[in-house]
């Protein structure tokens, strides 16, 4: 009797199943390969967003800058060119050796005759350009004389300068101080015209354009 008793619990030792790791078990494996696969795929996911996101706010920074650059590239006005000479405002001729006279075209006017004398004769062109000039001595000392003036047309044709005019312009020094003052005429087209004054030499020094 006692043989007997001592070998069912061996039996039954070895009868009996080992229960398997939880681990290895299919029921845990499905679960947790799906959990694996969700987590790396959220992570994919996750971090082509986070690529997407931030390429729009990188490309929008340039084009902001843009305007601003392209407002600095606009070019300053170019000043204007200082107005010459004009008929009533005194302006001054550089003559020679630093002498410098001061000229004033007091006035301007068209006229059919500019004497009353026998040497009267009809203007060739059309009428007389009639100036009305003085002349004063800025620096130095300057000489006066109707043959340093001379005009064109504005076909640019030489002006006939009229040596009969009344109370014409007089020939000699004008001293700082004193003043020379007359008239100089001028055979010419109807229409706007120039008016040049030359140095001793008969070298231009000054221009003033008289409107038609």
């Amino acid at each position: 009797m006692s043989h007997e008793n001592s070998e069912q619990p061996l039996t039954a030792a070895i009868a009996a199943p080992q229960p398997r790791p939880f681990f290895k078990k299919k029921r845990f494996l499905l679960p947790a390969g799906v959990l694996v696969l969700g987590i790396a795929l959220g992570s994919c996911s996750g971090g082509s967003k986070q690529a997407s996101d931030a390429s729009p706010g990188a490309a929008s920074a340039p084009a902001a800058a843009a305007p601003a650059s392209s407002a600095t590239a606009v070019p300053a006005a170019a000043p204007a060119a200082p107005a010459g000479p004009a008929v009533g405002a005194p302006f001054s001729v550089k003559m020679r050796n630093g002498d410098v006279a001061r000229i004033t075209i007091v006035s301007a006017v068209r006229t059919d005759a500019v004497t009353t004398t026998a040497f009267a004769t009809a203007p060739k062109n059309g009428s007389y350009l009639l100036l009305d000039v003085l002349w004063e001595t800025e620096a130095g000392k300057t000489s006066s004389n109707p043959f340093y003036f001379s005009a064109k047309d504005s076909n640019g044709r030489k002006a006939d300068l009229s040596l009969f005019a009344d109370n014409q312009l007089g020939s000699g020094d004008v001293l700082p101080g004193d003043k020379a003052r007359g008239f100089i005429a001028f055979d010419i087209a109807p229409g706007a015209s120039t008016v040049m004054i030359s140095t001793p030499l008969m070298q231009e020094a000054a221009r003033i354009q008289i409107p038609g």
